[in-house]
């Protein structure tokens, strides 16, 4: 199958689609193990979870139907700060996800074809500069480890 290009040029760079790619990747991965772990425990709630749209409200209702069914508050604690976490977290990832990207071209004292990449985001207007997505995806892979642990200790 042929390649076909879009009708604008695409402006991030290589490794900067391989980063949105695993972001995107390990959010499914996070998004899926929040209805996994509440399947055996409360069936509804894990379907309710599946049905709401995005990682915000998944991680919100994750939270709150897994933290008072589990023993000890140091669990539940646990619980109830990564939801927030993941919550404020998707925010930062729609600023990625729900974007067009530009490309900035500096002119001046930098050398001539310097490009730096903005994502703005539709809804908001929120600009943040693509050298952040490193570190939202890691942020991403992260709280995977966090939701991870917290299933486990159930």
């Amino acid at each position: 199958m042929t390649k076909i290009d879009p009708a604008r040029p695409l402006v991030l760079t290589a490794d900067e689609h391989v980063l949105l790619g695993e972001l995107v990747e390990i959010i499914n991965q996070i998004e899926d193990m929040m209805i996994d772990s509440l399947a055996p425990i409360d069936p509804a709630a894990s379907m309710e979870v599946k049905s709401l749209p995005g990682l915000g409200p998944q991680a919100k209702r994750w939270a709150d139907a897994l933290s008072w069914r589990v023993g000890g508050q140091a669990l539940a604690s646990q619980i109830l700060s990564v939801g927030g976490e993941l919550v404020q977290f998707a925010e930062d990832r729609n600023d990625f996800i729900h974007a067009l990207y530009s490309g900035v071209y500096c002119v001046g004292y930098v050398q001539p074809g310097y490009q730096a990449t903005t994502a703005t985001r539709h809804r908001t207007g929120n600009e943040r500069s693509t050298a952040e997505l490193e570190a939202i995806r890691n942020r991403a892979a992260t709280l995977s480890w966090s939701v991870d642990g917290i299933i486990k200790a159930i």
